[in-house]
């Protein structure tokens, strides 16, 4: 070959010899050169014809290859484009141009793509353009993602798809971009397109099973998990995220299987742990869940919710105090709540028009908190406020529809990140923005920081202080928040003149029934909290009722009882403190309001746990005709321990307050006396309505009133 080579040079040296005006054997010489590594020789030649045939489209183009070849891009991309001046219909052409720019920077990567993609529409079926271009796409993906442009980074994706649409690969990447956006519905489409291009893709099924069990569809995605793991055993996320659907499914002890798996496939997985502290916190081991909570933090500090968790499980641990809850919120805001607060608004400062009050909630579902939240919305005087719901639920059900006829104005907002979040909040002209979540699931507590409204407040109802110090208030009462607490809120605390709580049963609680112990012939205790709230210290107490009372039983009603590793917690706690397994009743909730707050009936009292007392269930239990003992609170609890008696305070029945020392005997005299107890049980209901805790126009005037207040200072502060 070697040999041929030298000829055809000879060959075309002759030829110049004679006509040196002979272009195509000056371009043919050039190649020649090219070919056995002179390329500077080559470049001159080339050039030379080029010069003689300025109009020749391959002159160029072979040099470009030329320059290709021995890594020259910069100076083959400027002979790419003089041949495409020349020939702009060929295919190969801007392939080889696509390929030839520099790939350093954002512009010539765009500028690349631009090339392969007009390679493509010459040539549909060009494998090799359309595979470059869009990996050259994803790349481009990557920093926009890392860096929370969400909306760039798919629509980078979306094209890199439209190159190749039956790659596996892109559609997964454009899957996880929409996840990341916040387009739950785009992401499950792409997801299972991946999966039909795939089906043994062990990561999109593991992220397909997240999506499901965050958009109500639990039982599918705990089966998809599976699935990922069946056809990669070590896959940790796919771990991780059947731990997080068994969680939700209330299977708790296969959640903490699952995350331990997870911890021996990889044993410093934040997530893991994270998912571990929650499955065990769920099933009433808090102390076990906050050093594994802890672990979590430290190993991804920068995990914004699972330091929420973290702050939320405190209020589970008896002995909490509220400089030390103030102390790790303030650590939250310190690193989370540090976005630049947007320019001073431009709402107009009438001190008694309507106000535009904004409401943020991943609770507008069918979640224990809406039973309080639905009435007192629907009493407001929309005279004087507007509603605008600002919904970061993931999983919306017909609940949510009921909310969503309440507002003035909706908006879906669990796609929206923080800032297009504050925005909107900002286009709507709120006045007022209320924080309904505090720390827990489904907060924007980043919204808060830019300031999109003149005047944001949070709510005590969550009882645990933000740490942020852009509110205007903290909207409480004197029952849960007495005089001295303000040291431990970062927020200033707002006082109503009555309980912040108020409670009516919803048109589907069915009526009271007879007293069982008149049928059973024994008293049933009862509590239908959160087994988190069954703490070492609310065991003993209940356990001391129950010896105070013979024969009696105790009825605990939660999700958690259909878990054999819950169930199997529970009997091993109370069995600690002498009571056997044959007192207990565990039982599992049956589906609909209705038959929830039936099983009711077969309760005598209830008993509430301690420190974290019940809010919702202790107010179903009255409604329902059942008296519940709670305990008294202590000068340095947190608030979510005087919740209890702040309830019964409202109630009107303070005499079911009991300190812990007169817990048991207190509870024993109300069981004594069955015919006052059945008295009671059917005065109860209509008690609690006329009383300040059923008096729900009465609290929404109070809020509206605070509201007021806090305008009327934003108005007068010299605007």
């Amino acid at each position: 070959m070697n040999g041929r080579l030298a000829e055809a040079e000879i060959l075309y040296g002759r030829i110049l010899e004679a006509a040196p005006e002979q272009a195509d054997a000056r371009h043919l010489l050039g190649v020649l050169c090219g070919q056995t590594e002179r390329v500077e020789q080559a470049a001159a030649l080339i050039g030379a014809a080029m010069a003689l045939r300025p109009d020749a489209a391959d002159y160029p183009a072979n040099l470009a290859n030329i320059l290709d070849a021995v890594g020259q891009p910069e100076r083959a991309a400027a002979a790419h484009r003089r041949a495409l001046s020349l020939a702009p219909d060929a295919a190969e052409s801007w392939y080889r141009f696509g390929n030839a720019l520099p790939h350093g920077g954002t512009h010539l990567r765009e500028a690349a793509v631009a090339a392969l993609e007009r390679a493509v529409r010459l040539v549909p079926g060009d494998h090799r353009a359309a595979g470059r271009a869009a990996l050259l796409l994803q790349i481009m993906a990557r920093p926009h993602r890392d860096a929370g442009r969400r909306v760039e980074a798919a629509a980078l994706l979306e094209r890199s798809v439209g190159l190749l649409p039956e790659d596996a690969g892109i559609r997964f990447d454009r899957a996880a971009a929409l996840y990341a956006l916040g387009d739950r519905s785009g992401a499950m489409r792409e997801f299972r397109h991946t999966l039909a291009l795939a089906p043994g893709h062990a990561e999109a099924l593991s992220n397909l099973g997240l999506l499901l069990d965050e958009t109500g569809r639990t039982t599918d995605g705990a089966t998809a998990c599976r699935r990922a793991l069946a056809v990669q055993p070590g896959h940790v996320e796919g771990w991780v995220n059947l731990s997080a659907a068994c969680e939700t499914l209330g299977r708790y002890g296969a959640a903490a299987e699952a995350a331990r798996r997870a911890l021996t496939v990889q044993p410093g997985h934040a997530g893991a742990f994270s998912n571990l502290a929650g499955a065990l916190g769920l099933m009433g081991r808090v102390e076990e869940s906050l050093p594994l909570l802890q672990r979590a933090v430290r190993l991804d500090p920068d995990d914004r919710d699972a330091r929420s968790r973290y702050l939320c499980a405190l209020l589970y641990r008896s002995g909490q105090d509220g400089a030390g809850l103030l102390e790790e919120s303030r650590r939250w805001a310190e690193r989370f709540a540090v976005a630049a607060p947007l320019p001073p608004p431009a709402n107009d400062p009438d001190p008694n028009r309507r106000l535009r009050i904004g409401l943020v909630s991943g609770d507008f579902r069918n979640h224990a908190f809406s039973f309080y939240m639905e009435p007192l919305f629907r009493a407001f005087d929309r005279s004087a406020v507007e509603l605008f719901f600002y919904s970061t639920a993931t999983a919306p059900d017909a609940k949510t529809e009921r909310f969503r006829a309440l507002a003035d104005r909706w908006c879906d907002a669990a796609a929206l990140t923080e800032e297009e979040l504050a925005a909107r909040v900002r286009r709507d002209g709120v006045d007022v923005l209320v924080d309904l979540a505090s720390h827990t699931a489904g907060n924007r507590l980043g919204i808060f920081t830019r300031r999109p409204a003149p005047v944001q407040v949070t709510t005590a109802v969550n009882i645990v202080t933000t740490g942020i110090d852009r509110f205007d208030a903290c909207i409480t009462d004197a029952l849960l928040a007495p005089p001295g607490e303000e040291a431990h809120y970062a927020e200033p605390l707002l006082r109503l003149p009555r309980f912040s709580w108020a409670y009516q049963g919803p048109p589907e609680a069915p009526e009271v029934g007879p007293l069982p112990a008149l049928r059973n012939g024994f008293i049933t205790f009862g509590s239908f909290n959160n087994p988190s709230k069954i703490t070492e210290e609310t065991a003993a107490l209940w356990a001391g009722v129950l010896r105070a009372v013979p024969n009696s039983r105790l009825l605990l009603k939660y999700k958690a009882m259909r878990d054999p590793a819950s169930r199997a917690h529970l009997t091993a706690l109370f069995a600690c403190h002498g009571v056997s397994s044959d007192r207990l009743e565990l039982r599992r909730p049956p589906a609909g309001i209705r038959a929830n707050l039936a099983d009711y009936n077969d309760v005598d009292i209830g008993l509430d746990p301690t420190p974290y007392n019940g809010h919702t269930t202790t107010c179903e239990a009255l409604w329902m005709g059942v008296p519940v003992i709670v305990p008294a609170g202590r000068p340095q609890d947190l608030g979510i321990a005087r919740v209890g008696s702040a309830i019964m305070v409202s109630a009107g029945l303070s005499d079911l307050i009991a300190p812990d020392a007169a817990y048991a005997a207190r509870a024993a005299a109300l069981a004594a006396d069955r015919d006052a107890l059945a008295v009671l049980r059917a005065e109860l209901r209509s008690r609690v309505a006329a009383s300040p805790l059923g008096d729900v126009p009465a609290l929404a005037r109070a809020y509206e009133a605070a509201f007021r207040t806090l305008w009327r200072r934003w108005c007068g502060a010299g605007r």
